[in-house]
């Protein structure tokens, strides 16, 4: 399938989404692999997984860059040769590519009943204007995926349970925009969250000024 869509928040900021309607087969039959690519997707033994992998390289065609163009650094950090900021998420359906010439995360997620066995993990200030958490999976679903690009983003090596260190400041699922606030240690950062949903996903990619 063509590009699914296209964000542009910023002068200087693209998202580009892939909706993985493809088969492994068809994915594989015409696009350029590293060899680290290669090894990769032989380690990989889900076919879901390998189509994920695949079309986070057609996204970076779209971009203007190929397989080899990308890189990852000792943490597993996405690089560009270009020295350009990227951030990639999938999540079974999808894939999603963020570019920018600043500080930017992406995280998308499927919204289902499965946010709320976790959400003690992550939920800790939210408790303040959330309702019945039952009737909160949309919420909760962007808190997730809001404080997962937080993670992606921060200069400093935050613990995976990091909830009672970042705050998203109440919002409505109509919101196209979040404020959160990350204080940890010395660190304090304040970032925007951009919110969109598509075919039962929740879509978040955050921008922080270098």
């Amino acid at each position: 399938m063509p590009l699914y869509k296209s964000y542009s928040p910023n002068i200087s900021t693209t998202v580009k989404v892939w909706k993985i309607s493809e088969s492994y087969k068809e994915l594989i039959s015409s696009i350029f692999l590293s060899k680290l690519s290669l090894k990769k997707l032989e380690n990989i033994k889900s076919e879901n997984k390998k189509c994920e992998l695949l079309s986070v390289r057609y996204l970076l065609l779209e971009f203007g860059y190929s397989d080899k163009d990308l890189y990852y650094n000792e943490s597993g950090k996405p690089l560009l040769i270009d020295g350009k900021n990227i951030s990639i998420s999938h999540s079974t359906l999808f894939s999603v590519i963020i570019v920018s010439d600043l500080n930017i995360s992406v995280d998308i997620e499927k919204v289902s009943d499965k946010i709320l066995n976790v959400s003690d993990k992550f939920i800790d200030y939210e408790y303040t204007y959330l309702s019945d958490l039952n009737s909160e999976k949309m919420r909760l679903t962007y808190i997730w995926c809001i404080k997962e690009c937080i993670y992606k983003i921060s200069p400093s090596k935050l613990p995976y349970i990091f909830k009672d260190k970042c705050i998203v400041l109440p919002f409505s699922v109509n919101d196209s925009l979040v404020v959160s606030w990350l204080k940890f240690n010395d660190l304090i950062n304040s970032y925007n969250s951009y919110l969109h949903n598509f075919e039962g996903y929740n879509l978040v990619y955050l921008t922080k000024e270098k």
